[in-house]
């Protein structure tokens, strides 16, 4: 978040919540809060934002900064409290108090014996009775913990004497005894409990201070390793700026200041508890007893009372995950192995065994290679993805050279890469392999997983599946494999024959294993949810065939759940999706986690809910999302978030360039010219409109995507071919949405084949009253449905009907009631739509625009000479976000809808 507007002049992430509390604190009566928070978490930070804070808000502020190196100087704190504070200011004091609070501030010289204790701190009371009698006054010590003692009590004393004066306290301390001013102030003192950085806030950190974008499995480790902990977390990222992003398996590195900081604690520490603390950095699993087996039960009770581990029932951990990353850099690689291979003895688990046998091992192995390569299998069917990946990692090592094999590893590492999302790497291991792998089995099933990893980094798909085809020949098992892979690289075209292929591999697929029955019903799954069918039973099927964990990402879970956004079934879709994206992220499927995060941004579009929209958008800007999914997702989804915020050049734009990237007929492309025409008939352009429209409405028609609501086209191509005179061929339209959606009993087709009606209607200038009730029944039942874009679309085309017939209450009523739906959702644009309308009826306009404030100015003046969102983000230090909050506002404010009408809005003014 950005300090402009709030009085803040710093950005800070992650804590919305508690600047929220700590405004809340400071706009009402004279009070205390106190931050309390671990070292780093970011209490100093808040701290300043109140002091930010305060001043916007008129208050004078007397801060302090102790530290421990001037807790043993008397009156430090005081000093620093009244260094602000001129001498004029105190000398209304009576002189002996005044003459005693000088020479504690170092302001004048001792006259015979010190000043009284007693004199010291009347002296300070009366001069914060004076300060706040001309204005309120804030209090700020920070790091109250190091106040000095002297300081310290001529504060308590103060504060217990304050009554009705405007004097508000604000503290921040590190966890620990309550000192005697807490204790004081305690009646009306509030605590606001400073915690560790949420995943989500990291990233943003990581991003935004450093450009650093990790992919999730590797934030979540150093959140882990940083205990949330801002400060370290933003040294680890230091670390990993400009390198070589540590692989599934490898160590973070140790940042310099916690080297500093812990190595040389752990340096300092007996040979045993370095060893303890050690095995507990190579295994998280460990038991009390197992530590014990390892080097005893009283070395295990001397580190705990040391404070270097933590026993939490059976199980023990490091105190610190950054004090155990300090015990491993400071050990050697010979120590690690022979600690991996004690480990190996104690552990219960066969999983964890082999790992610790594997890190123990220096050479290849066949027999070991065999017993991890088990264990990696074990990992994937529970759904560890990540741990598959480091024990197929191992596997693949300690498999000699000349082993039979030593392909079949190959292989299934890549696979587990593919799956753990990533794809780049495992293509770099499959294209240095694939001449030497052995034709038929080997070679197709390295073709496929080369062709899924091409579909995540941008590369060919069809020549990797049509080499699988040409590689299997006439075998029904191998064509098996590669029916499946045919199925998805046609989506969303030729969708009856997708079917058939993926019925032919379901009739292959019991000598092709469980695997290939598993993508088989995938592919068959998403034909049938395009064409409008129920795949309960493919679901079932699916679980049914393996006890082992399905990936998300190819289970008829996802189309299951995409039927019900397409279907209109918001509460269901939203449920279903983020259970998924739950499973998704506990797995470490990373393509799945973002396949799922995409469907939701997709649901919040189709529903109206700019804000998550833009959040998941803004986090593909600062992720690693972009490695898993292809570029031209992010511009259609853009490009459709621009269509429903109503800023038509930025849709067209948008969507142009996800055409440009891609091939006519595929996902991205339709979607795209869905946005590209229903921006055109935003910019009341329905002649430009109609052809996009018209591509995709025919396109699911000649395909056989029977679902409406996959590429929901319809009611815009109907309202463009109206305002045409097309009325025949929107008839056509509308029949056959009617049609498909009886048959399948679609609320979002049932709904929106009456507003086409209505629209139709009207276009003939014929059942006038019938075309009315057709858009009120419509609108309701969106809003029933959750639906609220479409809901506030169908009010605005219904007061537009009614201004037209010179219905002019009817008209004024219902348009207020969409320009308050389209301002509840923030689409800007289409306000400005429904003002222009009301305009025409004479109405009163929705609250005065007013003028912009200075953030949107500013953002306003930079988008006007040229720059992206992006660019103005950095130039502001805002989020992206932010900018098109600001954006949105001005462009509804100034009454504009592009960038280039809010060039000349903007030089009108000057």
């Amino acid at each position: 978040m950005q300090a402009q507007g709030d009085g803040l002049r710093t950005e800070i992430v992650g804590r919305e919540d508690d600047l929220a509390g700590l405004h809340e604190f400071l706009d009402g009566s004279p009070g205390a809060l106190l931050l309390v928070g671990d070292p780093g978490v970011g209490k100093t930070t808040l701290w300043e934002a109140g002091i930010d804070a305060a001043a916007e808000r008129g208050l004078r502020v007397l801060s302090a900064r102790p530290s421990g190196a001037e807790a043993q100087i008397a009156f430090a704190a005081l000093i620093d409290l009244l260094d602000q504070v001129e001498a004029d200011a105190l000398a209304a004091l009576p002189s002996p108090q005044l003459q005693a609070l000088e020479v504690a501030l170092r302001r004048a010289e001792p006259a015979g014996v010190p000043p009284e204790p007693g004199a010291i701190s009347l002296g300070f009371l009366n001069a914060v009775r004076a300060l706040a009698a001309g204005e309120p006054l804030l209090i700020a010590i920070d790091d109250l913990q190091w106040a000095d003692r002297p300081s310290a009590d001529v504060l308590a004393f103060t504060a217990r004497r304050l009554a009705g004066e405007e004097v508000t306290f604000l503290l921040a301390k590190r966890p620990g005894r309550s000192s005697g001013l807490e204790r004081v102030l305690d009646p009306r003192l509030e605590r606001l409990d400073v915690g560790p950085l949420s995943l989500g806030a990291t990233r943003r950190l990581l991003a935004e201070r450093l450009g650093l974008a990790l992919p999730r499995h590797l934030l979540r480790r150093v959140v882990e390793s940083t205990l949330g902990n801002p400060l370290f977390a933003l040294e680890v990222g230091r670390m990993l700026v400009g390198r070589e992003l540590p692989a599934i398996g490898e160590e973070l590195p140790v940042p310099a200041v916690v080297e500093d900081l812990l190595g040389k604690r752990v340096a300092r520490l007996p040979a045993p508890m370095r060893r303890l603390l050690l095995a507990v950095a190579l295994s998280a699993e460990l038991t009390s007893s197992q530590l014990a087996a390892v080097d005893g039960t009283a070395t295990v009770d001397d580190a705990a009372d040391a404070g270097l581990l933590v026993i939490d029932g059976d199980r023990v951990r490091a105190s610190h995950p950054l004090l155990a990353a300090a015990a491993r850099k400071r050990s050697s690689s010979r120590v690690r192995r022979e600690l991996h291979l004690e480990l190996a003895r104690v552990a219960a688990d066969q999983e964890l065994r082999a790992r610790h046998l594997a890190l123990g091992a220096e050479k290849p192995e066949a027999r070991l290679a065999e017993t991890v390569a088990e264990a990696a299998a074990g990992a994937s069917a529970r759904g560890a993805r990540q741990d598959a990946v480091e024990l197929a990692v191992h596997a693949l090592r300690l498999t000699p050279g000349e082993a039979d094999d030593r392909a079949a590893r190959v292989l299934e590492l890549a696979g587990y890469l593919e799956v753990a999302g990533e794809p780049k790497r495992a293509m770099d291991l499959l294209l240095a392999e694939l001449d030497g792998l052995q034709s038929g089995g080997p070679r197709v099933r390295a073709l496929l997983i080369l062709a899924e990893c091409a579909g995540r980094v941008g590369a060919d798909i069809q020549e990797y599946i049509d080499r699988a085809l040409a590689e299997s020949g006439t075998d029904p098992a191998l064509r098996a494999h590669v029916l499946p892979a045919m199925a998805q690289a046609a989506n969303p075209k030729r969708v009856r024959d997708r079917e058939m292929w993926a019925l032919e591999s379901l009739s292959g697929a019991r000598r092709a294993g469980p695997d290939v029955e598993r993508l088989a019903l995938d592919a068959l799954a998403w034909a049938r949810v395009e064409r409008g069918l129920a795949i309960d039973d493919l679901c079932e099927r699916f679980q049914a065939v393996s006890t082992a964990a399905g990936y998300i990402a190819g289970s008829p879970d996802r189309p299951a759940a995409q039927r019900f956004a397409w279907r209109g079934q918001v509460a269901e879709a939203r449920a279903a999706h983020l259970r998924l994206l739950s499973v998704a992220d506990e797995r470490g499927e990373a393509v799945s986690h973002a396949l799922e995060r995409l469907h939701l941004c997709e649901l919040d579009l189709r529903v109206g809910d700019r804000e998550a929209a833009s959040r998941f958008l803004d986090e593909w800007d600062e992720s690693l999302y972009g490695e898993l999914l292809p570029a031209t997702i992010y511009e259609r989804c853009r490009a459709l978030l621009a269509m429903f915020l109503g800023l038509p050049d930025e849709a067209e734009q948008r969507a142009a360039k996800a055409v440009a990237l891609t091939q006519e007929g595929n996902w991205n492309w339709l979607e795209a010219s869905r946005a590209a025409g229903a921006a055109a008939l935003l910019a009341h352009e329905p002649a430009r409109a109609v052809d996009p429209l018209r591509a995709v409405w025919e396109h699911t028609q000649r395909e056989g995507v029977d679902d409406p609501g996959v590429f929901p086209v319809a009611p815009e191509l109907v309202e463009a071919l109206v305002e045409l005179g097309e009325v025949a061929e929107a008839r056509t339209v509308t029949d056959r949405l009617r049609e498909l959606a009886e048959e399948q009993d679609h609320p979002w087709g049932l709904a929106t084949a009456k507003r086409c009606e209505a629209l139709i209607h009207l276009g003939s200038g014929t059942h006038a009253e019938a075309a009315t009730a057709g858009l009120e029944e419509a609108a309701a039942v969106y809003g029933e449905l959750g639906l609220r874009f479409d809901r506030a679309r169908t009010l605005l085309l219904l007061g537009r009907s009614l201004r037209r017939r010179k219905k002019w209450a009817a008209a004024r009523s219902t348009l207020e009631e969409a320009g308050a739906a389209f301002e509840e959702i923030g689409s800007p644009g289409w306000v400005d739509e429904v003002r222009s309308e009301l305009s025409r009826v004479g109405a009163r306009r929705p609250a005065a625009r007013g003028g912009l404030t200075p953030a949107e100015q500013r953002a306003a003046e930079l988008a006007a000479e040229g720059l992206s969102n992006k660019e103005i983000a950095g130039a502001l230090f805002l989020t992206v976000n932010t900018v098109e909050t600001h954006l949105s506002h001005a462009y509804a404010k100034l009454g504009v809808r592009s960038r280039a009408q809010l060039s000349r809005a903007l030089s009108s003014q000057r």
